[in-house]
This record gives structure tokens, C-alpha cells and sequence, in this order.
């Protein structure tokens, strides 16, 4: 009986929307602050060598792409990560497959699709400032609408977007939800 090859085996996601018990893990929702998983989730990285931006603006239907600290849009939003990398966050399929049937590999612009990889948590409610406080550095900028960036929350890499007043996103590697999860849950019940 012949062995699998695991080496040539394709590889697939987990099943995105068994996320397991890490909703049992966040902060039980409260009238201060609600924490929740935001599914369906597609996240793609627009990158591009100089002179590629234009290109991925154009792709993206958008006249100028976000600059630092910025970003742009609901669903799908655009949001820059560094000066050649956007990060593409969406809700829905469509967009995203339009983008990386456009952008492809090889290209000066090209998309990567990161939704298996990465968790997206919207996190609302009058606690909100108080919770990041306790959790990244009191030197980033957040705090008004529009704004996000990536930063360190509880000593792991995470990307911080200010959707209102009381409603940001978090996103963050999937691998390391409960690690984010557990400390989510610690930070809000502790006092400061």
C-alpha cells in the first residue's frame, strides 16, 4: 500500500468558521464593551515594486491609495501597511477574487491572499480606550476615525483600525487567537 505524499499534498485552510472555543475565550459582552469574531473574512496583501501603486489603485478602483497610519473604505476597506503593501479587508468574495485574478504573481503590482491566516476581531464600546491602554503603546495613533496601524498588542504583531469612536478592528495572525483572546479577556476584567 503506497504511503501519502505529504510533501506534494495541497494544502487547505481550517474551516474558518469552526473557529473552535475561542469565542468562549473573549470578554463576555458587556453595556462597556463587546468583542466579537468578524466571519466571513477575506484579508489579500496588494504589494508592488516602484511604480506598481498606481497600478493596484487602479485595480482597486480608487483614485489615490491611503497613506500611512491611513486607510480608506467600510467593506471592502484598503488599508496601508508600509510603503509598497496595502492590505485588502472584506466581508465578501467578489472583490477580492476580482483583485487577485487582476493583480497576478510576476507582476509590479501583485495580491496574496492571507484569509486563512488571519482573524479579524471588532471590538465596540464605551471601554474601548481603556482597554487599549492596558494592552499597546500609548505612543500610536488611534484614537480618531480613519486612523490604523500596526503596532504590538500583548507582545504580538497585530494591526489596529479605528472604525468610530467606540468601534475598532483588530486583525491579527490566526495562530495567534487565543493567545490575543486570553489576554483580551484578562485586560478587560482587570483593573488598570
Amino acid at each position: 500500500m503506497a504511503s501519502p505524499d505529504l510533501v506534494h499534498t495541497p494544502l487547505s485552510a481550517l474551516p474558518r468558521a469552526q473557529l473552535g472555543e475561542l469565542a468562549n475565550l473573549l470578554p463576555k459582552p458587556s453595556s462597556a464593551l463587546h468583542i466579537s469574531i468578524v466571519e466571513p473574512l477575506r484579508v489579500l496583501s496588494l504589494r508592488c515594486l516602484p511604480g506598481g501603486a498606481e497600478i493596484i489603485a487602479r485595480t482597486a478602483g480608487i483614485a489615490e491609495l491611503p497613506g500611512p497610519g491611513r486607510f480608506i473604505g467600510q467593506d471592502p476597506l484598503l488599508q496601508w501597511r508600509s510603503p509598497n503593501e496595502w492590505l485588502h479587508i472584506s466581508t465578501r468574495d467578489e472583490e477580492a477574487d476580482a483583485l487577485l485574478r487582476a493583480l497576478p504573481i510576476g507582476g509590479l503590482a501583485q495580491a496574496t491572499d492571507l484569509s486563512a491566516g488571519t482573524l479579524l476581531l471588532d471590538l465596540q464600546g464605551t471601554a474601548l480606550d481603556a482597554l487599549l491602554e492596558r494592552l499597546i503603546d500609548a505612543t500610536v495613533q488611534v484614537d480618531l476615525p480613519g486612523q490604523g496601524t500596526r503596532t504590538r498588542m500583548a507582545d504580538i504583531a497585530v494591526m489596529v483600525i479605528r472604525q468610530s469612536k467606540q468601534r475598532l478592528w483588530l486583525l491579527a495572525d490566526r495562530a495567534n487567537d487565543h493567545y490575543l483572546a486570553h489576554w483580551l479577556a484578562y485586560a478587560s476584567t482587570s483593573s488598570s
